[in-house]
């Protein structure tokens, strides 16, 4: 059966980006095909909770003290100011009507939340319905009511559809080259492509190609089924620009932190951090800002580290609760502690790890949880220096009743090591998928590699994301599916815009 397929927009992904930019252009009156290689929409985000959001109606009701250009502020000197100030403003400037524009089609939001202490409150999580707690994949919601307002539009959605070509005639976008589900090659005309493919986080060779780690043992980000980086590619092959992508980078304790909770968060106090060598190399305390974490341990040796606790650390926590408890996973006493070290050295729920199918037979075994009743047989069991970690540990105790000399760590945080028994972690950084990709400009339009706009090429979301410099803003949290959601909707706004200009041909 061949089919006769064209539309004024047809848009390459159906995720945060894809999916809210074929509302966008709908809206407008435009003609929208999707092509979704999956058989869902939302991708990546959908194991998200919420979206960023500035000046929004729910920040006001709660009295935060943060504005429109406290935001810009915070962004551009963050990044030096080495990112595109037009799109940065325009993105924060339509951020929260963004927010109401996904309420007038039914998504609720709980309100605006910080992701951790030192963080702006501007991650506006989606409501579950008979709920009014924060709760993982909650953004699912928002890409189910988005999906249902495009098909109210008549947009037509492709699933389990592969795009494989930008075609162009006289410089100008015409059409995409595609696989329908049947396997059939069809050609679809339109007059403006939009590219949302998210990225290329399940695309080893890339990661490693462009990124320079090797996925699996210096790296355990996580792997969205399918985002391998044809969209990248594609617009490359279409004389894209390119811009250097960089990984979201966070840190993790592979076969813990997505199964065994309280461990990891545990774990993930700040305690006593050292790499291989047995030498503390951060100020512990910005440990739930796991952007930086991810950078300090990704400088490592091995691109590995350890925290460190005992059975004294281990009894203040059940006396007193954790220190840092977080909004993503809201572990707050250590009451399962013991069930989860049992478990966890049974081998129980190891195959349930979110990689772990993803992962070699040594890779899915490797243990990074470590308990020992000496620090000789710590060391044995994790390779770390044992003289210099005798000589880190009498250093962090001795400091431990002064100041932090060496980092400046916060006095409250400074928890001696006492003995009995020892618990270590292994961290390693990971990540939730690459950034950027390919050129644009404030109007998500894709540019050559000297400047010059493309007619009719856009792209959003993570392909186009090269707004934080070189690691990912924590201090305004929800900022990856803000952009995602935001860009989307500016790319499908502004093809329509094109389609009805004196430039459109």
């Amino acid at each position: 059966m061949s089919m006769n397929l064209e539309a004024d927009v047809i848009v390459i992904g159906g995720g945060a980006s894809g999916i809210t930019a074929a509302v966008a252009a709908a809206e407008k009156g435009a003609s929208v095909i999707v092509l979704e290689k999956g058989s869902t929409t939302g991708g990546a985000a959908s194991m998200g909770m919420g979206l960023f959001a500035v000046e929004s109606k729910y920040q006001k009701a709660q009295l935060i003290d943060f504005t429109k250009e406290d935001a810009f502020n915070l962004l551009m000197n963050y990044t030096h100011w080495r990112v595109d100030a037009r799109l940065v403003r325009k993105y924060i400037e339509q951020s929260s009507n963004t927010i109401e524009w996904l309420e007038s089609m039914g998504v609720e939001f709980l309100g605006a939340y910080k992701y951790f202490e030192k963080s702006t409150q501007t991650w506006h999580i989606v409501k579950i319905k008979g709920s009014n707690a924060p709760a993982e994949r909650a953004a699912s919601n928002m890409f189910r009511v988005l999906t249902e307002r495009a098909e109210e539009l008549g947009v037509k959605i492709m699933y389990k559809t592969k795009a494989t070509k930008i075609l162009k005639e006289d410089g100008y976008v015409t059409g995409v080259e595609l696989i329908t589900s049947d396997g059939e090659k069809v050609t679809a005309e339109c007059n403006a492509v939009i590219v949302a493919t998210g990225g290329f986080g399940d695309n080893p060779k890339m990661i490693h190609d462009i990124l320079g780690y090797e996925w699996g043992k210096d790296l355990h980000s996580f792997r969205i089924p399918g985002v391998q980086g044809e969209g990248l590619q594609m617009l490359w092959e279409a004389g894209a620009g390119r811009t250097q992508p960089t990984m979201e980078l966070t840190y993790t304790t592979p076969g813990v932190t997505d199964i065994f909770k309280t461990i990891s968060e545990t774990m993930r106090q700040p305690n006593l951090m050292v790499n291989l060598d047995g030498k503390r190399f951060i100020n512990e305390e910005i440990m739930n800002n796991t952007v930086y974490t991810g950078n300090a341990i990704s400088l490592q040796r091995e691109r590995m580290a350890f925290t460190i606790i005992d059975d004294s650390i281990l009894d203040y926590y059940r006396k007193n609760g954790l220190d840092y408890v977080t909004v993503h996973h809201n572990i707050k006493t250590i009451e399962k502690w013991e069930k989860e070290i049992e478990a966890y050295f049974k081998g129980e729920a190891s195959e349930t790890a979110g990689l772990s199918e993803l992962h070699n037979e040594e890779q899915k075994h490797q243990v990074n949880v470590f308990v020992a009743d000496t620090l000789e047989e710590l060391c044995e069991k994790t390779g770390i220096d044992l003289k210099n970690l005798k000589e880190t540990i009498e250093e962090y105790n001795r400091m431990c009743t002064t100041s932090d000399e060496m980092f400046f760590k916060k006095h409250k945080y400074m928890k001696p090591l006492k003995g009995g028994k020892y618990y270590a972690a292994r961290h390693f950084p990971a990540g939730y998928g690459s950034l950027g990709g390919v050129k644009t400009n404030d109007k998500m339009e894709v540019l050559d590699p000297s400047g010059i706009k493309i007619p009719g090429l856009y792209a959003c979301g993570t392909d186009a994301c090269n707004i934080y410099g070189d690691s990912y803003c924590f201090f305004m949290p929800g900022n990856t599916m803000g952009f995602a959601v935001n860009s989307g909707r500016m790319a499908g706004y502004n093809a329509v815009d094109y389609m009805d200009s004196e430039e459109f041909k």
